[in-house]
């Protein structure tokens, strides 16, 4: 006689194996969802997976009249084991044939252009480029391992994609990236300061670049204050007003045009004193000229006796008359800025009559040295004074 235990046991698996035999649908789920209503056989878990059956090939071999479709593992089928699949009367192997993703070489950045290159990948049949992280829209390049990119922004950062593929795999894509040179054409072209978008006349004299204007980067404040060593660029327009500035060019203390390097400030000297170019306020690439970098211009526009006229803009726009020895003979077209005095007695003054043009070399702790041009002189004379007298600056090219 059966035990009750045996009776509910057997009723209960009569009751499951009717369940499922009158059902179209199983589902094994963690959550107790019903299964999906595309799938035959929905198993749901979030920490464990499905195990088919596991067998040597002997035994796979060995399954009478296998159905195709039916899929074993095989566990001394290659190196590690393989999926096995009965079809079209015999077993198969999945043959797992992925590619590599390609490695980055080394790009070829132009002005607006680059030349990307990847290596090659052992097993690949070809290769994809894209602009875009999507290989459906990406330009089946072949075999080629090269690819001339042309018409792009300069001065950027540009980001491409390749994938690797072969019979039966793609890869993942591999990211390219360079970044375009200077939009600058040269000297003797404009360059474009990418700070503000603000464009100036290069020159090149005696094989030096100069910018042919005075910087004009940074935000107005009034005369009557002092510049700040602050996250903000300063500047001093003659008269407090703008327009001056777009025309004349800012006027600057001495401090905010080296930026403060090396804790200098219009009263106390820098330590230690820099041995190299000095940034300043000039844009990357350019720097504020030193006393011999003037005084090489200096030479090379006649000495110091003429070197001033030979410097100058001719005529009487940006002059007052008589702009004696005004040449210009090698396109610096110095102009006359003036100067915005300390504050103790602050004043703009010599609008069209002077121009003073800061070097980034110290004379005393509260002194910087600068050049210095005058409407009814042509002489180029230079010293230093105080540093907190707003004066022109000019940049030279690295």
């Amino acid at each position: 006689m059966l035990s009750r235990s045996r009776i509910f046991l057997l009723a209960t698996l009569s009751f499951i194996f009717s369940t499922l035999c009158l059902s179209a649908q199983i589902g094994i789920n963690a959550d107790g969802s019903a299964p999906d209503s595309s799938a035959g056989l929905d198993v749901k878990f979030s920490d464990k997976g499905v195990l088919i059956p596991r067998m040597t090939v002997f035994q796979r071999n060995a399954i009478t009249n296998p159905a195709p479709g039916l899929m074993v593992f095989c566990t001394d089928c290659g190196t590690d084991g393989a999926l096995s699949f009965y079809s079209g009367d015999t077993w198969k192997t999945f043959s797992f044939c992925s590619v590599a993703a390609p490695v980055a070489g080394t790009q070829v950045p132009g002005r607006t252009d680059v030349t990307w290159n990847w290596d090659p990948v052992d097993g690949a049949l070809g290769y994809r480029w894209s602009t875009v992280n999507n290989y459906s829209e990406a330009t089946d390049m072949g075999t080629l391992t090269t690819k001339a990119d042309t018409g792009i922004s300069c001065e950027t950062l540009h980001t491409r994609y390749v994938w690797a593929y072969n019979a039966c795999s793609v890869s993942e894509p591999a990211v390219l990236t360079a970044t375009t040179t200077s939009c600058w054409l040269g000297c003797g072209f404009p360059f474009t300061d990418t700070r503000d978008g603000k464009s100036y006349q290069t020159v090149l004299i005696n094989g030096v670049c100069w910018l042919a204007q005075s910087m004009n980067i940074g935000t107005m404040i009034p005369g009557a204050m002092e510049m700040q060593n602050n996250d903000t660029l300063e500047k001093y327009c003659y008269g407090n007003n703008e327009a001056n500035c777009s025309e004349y060019g800012a006027l600057y203390q001495w401090a905010e045009v080296v930026q403060y390097l090396n804790g200098a400030t219009n009263s106390t000297s820098w330590n230690p004193v820099p041995t190299g170019n000095v940034l300043g306020i000039c844009p990357a690439g350019w720097h504020v000229p030193t006393v011999a970098e003037y005084q090489s211009l200096r030479t090379f526009a006649g000495g110091g006796l003429v070197a001033g006229g030979n410097l100058k803009e001719t005529g009487l726009t940006h002059w007052n008359s008589p702009n004696t020895g005004a040449a210009n003979t090698v396109g610096f077209t110095a102009i006359g800025a003036g100067m915005r005095q300390t504050l103790v007695n602050y004043r703009f003054e010599h609008l069209t009559g002077i121009n003073q043009l800061y070097t980034a070399t110290e004379g005393q702790y509260y002194a910087g040295y600068y050049f210095d041009i005058r409407y009814n002189e042509a002489t180029l004379n230079w010293g230093y004074d105080q540093k907190a007298i707003g004066r022109s600056v000019r940049c030279i090219h690295d």
